[in-house]
């Protein structure tokens, strides 16, 4: 026995106090740590771990060197015997001690082998043996060398290295291709490790590669029942003990990122496949789920200040429910969370759907850079892999971004909405011009009021192509004002879809940019001055009415008195015999003073001196009077008349003497507007339960519009002189609007004139609205065209 050796160490590998398999544990790690064959040997030499190399160069596996003797390797009965009496004399030695033997060593499959066995003694009374070649052997050869430098790099290769022999079993592998199968790797052949999809491909791999080599793809099974695809490199050596390298490049990682890839691609497209969130978010959800083969997906979001839940079914079905509970706030403090049935009430009620004790729920915080916009819950059968958990992890950013900013669409298109409803509902002209004084917005105020849609004026140029002004250079210089002060407040004259003019009170602001100041555009109101100035020809005619009421009061006593006179002494001179030229002057004297009695009756009963009775009557039978009164005069003229009356009695409260006198005005001014003959037409109708229309209609010469607007004005007559006073038409305007009523005028040259009368049935209950416009401008009666 040799007793040449190494310098003796003493080890202190792991507390005493430790257990015996906490032991192994360490001592197997320093083992595989070492590039030598080295096993750890009990007192009685039984194995109790050994490292790859050892079980490589044995050609056999870890598991079945374990439990051995390691006598049973050293078939030489000479060597047996050195190695036991040096055993046996070491374990009665203290920890440090060595001893160091050449010995053969004989695997079962292979040729023996000569190696420098050397035993230390460990503090727990175990053995460490190491293998290497014997001293001196191969010190010089560069091809053992070159071995040893080969040998070593593929150790350290990150990639799997298996060697394989011409029958195709492994005989050596390195450490990462033990990491990356997981299982004993001596002796077994590479085609187990193939799925039942992939081994016909390996097997063919094999035998292109024994011609020389071959390089794919390939997917490969783990012991524990994973697909492992790899990228496999087979190259075959020569000569008649011919064996094969394969290189194994692990391809998870790679084909993981690129489903990553495509997965965030496919959610990115589907995210903005729509603008509404409750489309394009579900869609989104559609392909996570297949991704993690979920049956189920819901998304919890707050819509409009109310919590929503947006339920995606397996095909792909969305359903929308408002939710009576919120979510909790704990719920925002974990990114991903999975559950089981049970472990949380409020989560089950938040789900939606059934779960059982198989399905896992799993709960996704979606937060967006302005805090938690809602949570997405999934239900599949099996738990979340650390893969999965990573995926979802790295995904919920993007959903919650794109739920985040397809709310923001929903929140701004909900205000343009609500602000459009805004402008709609205005009564004035609401509308926002461009830079270029192009309309941006019409609303629909603005419409109605120049009957131009919106889709009309959109993109026009306001003053210009679409509401024209009648004095476009004035509009021109209204717009240059604009945009050097910011502000205007001017009257304004435009055309609307019918040519007509429309007055208008506009006022407009310039819109400027926040950061730049430029000028972005400008918003304008338009209101209609008809309205305004209606009200001021109507305050204008009360204003004359007053002033004639207060000259009538003033005077009308005083003309009386002296009037009564000069025709009480006309007539008595009239009864005394006169020559004929002086009773031709009295007789003039007594007409004229007649004529100015009339005309201060009239002033005094325009004035109101005397207040009527109001009594309720029916209204026909007082037209049927007052066609009684004139109808033969008007047959001598040459005029039909014609009644059209609803059925039965028409009754109301008011005067009807004072209503007579205004019939019977209109009916003598008809006459009067057909010298040559024609229709007079009265017709009496129910326009609802509150009011009466009374028209009065003639086919004569029309009045010219220069004259309308002053018909109802006190002394103003178109007749001849001695004909009319211009008080009637005033008289039955003030009648009129003093029992609450109001009448209208239509009326166009050498077509005829219609007269409309609007009463209330009760007087002193109801209260009529004035019309907006004056009567020379009111809207055309029905009942005449």
């Amino acid at each position: 026995m040799s007793t040449r050796g190494y310098p003796t160490t003493t080890f202190q590998l792991v507390d005493p106090s430790r257990g015996h398999h906490d032991r192994l544990d360490v001592f197997q790690e320093l083992l595989d740590g070492l590039a030598q064959p080295a096993a750890l040997l009990d007192a009685n030499g039984l194995v109790l771990a050994a490292n790859h190399a050892l079980s490589e160069r044995l050609q056999v596996t870890p598991e079945q060197v374990v439990g051995q003797p390691l006598l049973l390797w050293i078939r030489r009965v000479r060597d047996a015997g050195a190695f036991g009496r040096a055993f046996i004399d070491l374990r009665h030695r203290a920890k440090g001690h060595s001893f160091s033997l050449e010995l053969t060593l004989t695997p079962k499959r292979a040729a023996p082998f000569v190696c420098q066995v050397r035993a230390n003694k460990l503090s727990g009374g175990q053995v460490l043996v190491t293998c290497r070649p014997p001293v001196g052997a191969f010190e010089d050869a560069p091809e053992r060398s070159m071995g040893q430098a080969i040998s070593r790099c593929l150790e350290a290769l990150d990639h799997g290295m298996v060697l394989l022999d011409n029958a195709g079993q492994i005989v050596h592998a390195n450490p990462a291709a033990r990491q990356l199968l997981a299982s004993p790797l001596i002796g077994r052949s590479l085609l187990e490790f193939a799925d039942s999809e992939s081994v016909t491909k390996l097997s063919e791999a094999l035998d292109l590669a024994s011609a020389g080599s071959w390089y794919g793809e390939i997917d490969l099974t783990t012991p524990e029942g994973n697909r492992l695809p790899v990228e496999l490199s087979l190259a075959a050596g020569r000569g008649s003990a011919q064996s094969t390298v394969a290189l194994l490049r692990d391809l998870s990682a790679h084909r993981n990122r690129e489903f990553e890839q495509r997965l965030t691609a496919l959610i990115d497209r589907r995210l903005v496949s729509s603008v509404l969130p409750h489309e394009s978010v579900p869609a989104a959800c559609t392909a996570l789920m297949d991704a993690l083969e979920c049956d189920h997906a819901s998304i919890i979001t707050k819509v409009g200040g109310k919590w929503e839940r947006w339920r995606v079914e397996p095909d792909h079905s969305v359903y929308i429910e408002e939710l009576e509970v919120a979510p909790p706030e704990a719920w925002a403090s974990a990114m991903v969370v999975e559950s089981r049935p049970g472990d949380d009430p409020t989560d089950a009620a938040l789900f939606g759907v059934p779960r059982d004790p198989t399905n896992s729920a799993v709960r996704v915080l979606l937060a967006a850079p302005s805090g938690v916009v809602g949570y997405l819950l999934l239900r599949r059968a099996g738990e979340l892999t650390v893969q999965e958990r990573t995926l979802l992890t790295q995904l919920a950013s993007q959903l919650g971004l794109g739920l985040a900013n397809g709310l923001l669409v929903v929140e701004t298109e909900a205000l343009a909405s609500y602000q459009a409803m805004l402008l709609d509902q205005t009564t004035v002209m609401l509308n926002s011009l461009d830079a270029d004084g192009r309309i941006v917005r019409w609303n629909r105020a603005s419409e109605q009021l120049l009957g131009i849609s919106e889709d009309q004026a959109h993109g026009q140029r306001f003053g210009i192509e679409v509401a024209a002004s009648t004095d476009p250079e004035h509009w021109r210089e209204l717009w240059l004002e604009l945009l050097e002060r910011g502000a205007i407040a001017r009257e304004l004259v435009v055309t609307d879809a019918q040519g007509k003019a429309v007055p208008l009170h506009v006022e407009a602001r310039v819109l400027r940019d926040s950061d730049s100041a430029a000028v972005r555009g400008a918003v304008l109101v338009g209101l209609d001055l008809r309205h305004r100035r209606a009200l001021e020809d109507q305050v204008l005619k009360s204003q004359k009415l007053a002033a004639v009421g207060l000259l009538a009061a003033g005077i009308a006593h005083e003309i009386n008195n002296p009037l009564t006179g000069v025709v009480g002494y006309a007539k008595l001179l009239l009864e005394k015999p006169l020559e004929p030229r002086i009773r031709e002057m009295v007789e003039k004297i007594s007409v004229s003073g007649e004529r100015c009695r009339k005309i201060v009756e009239g002033v005094l009963l325009f004035a109101r001196q005397k207040d009527g009775v109001r009594r309720r009557f029916d209204l026909g039978q007082l037209i049927d009077r007052v066609v009684a009164i004139g109808e033969y005069q008007w047959r001598m003229h040459n005029v039909t008349v014609l009644r059209q009356t609803d059925p039965g009695p028409i009754e109301l409260v008011a005067d009807a003497d004072q209503l007579e006198q205004v019939l019977l005005n209109l009916c003598s001014n008809a006459v009067d507007a057909m010298p040559r003959g024609g229709t007079l037409q009265i017709a009496l109708t129910r326009q609802n339960d509150e009011m009466l229309r009374l028209s009065v209609t003639d086919d004569g010469h029309g009045i010219p519009d220069e004259v309308k607007a002053r018909i109802f004005d006190p002394f103003f007559s178109t007749k001849e002189i001695g004909k009319g006073t211009g008080l009637g038409l005033a008289i039955s305007y003030g009648i009129i609007k003093d029992h609450g009523g109001d009448i209208l005028v239509d009326s166009r040259p050498h077509r005829g004139t219609t007269f409309t009368i609007l009463l209330p049935i009760d007087s002193k209950n109801s209260v009529y609205h004035q019309s907006t416009q004056p009567p020379s401008q009111s809207p055309k009666s029905t009942s005449h065209e």
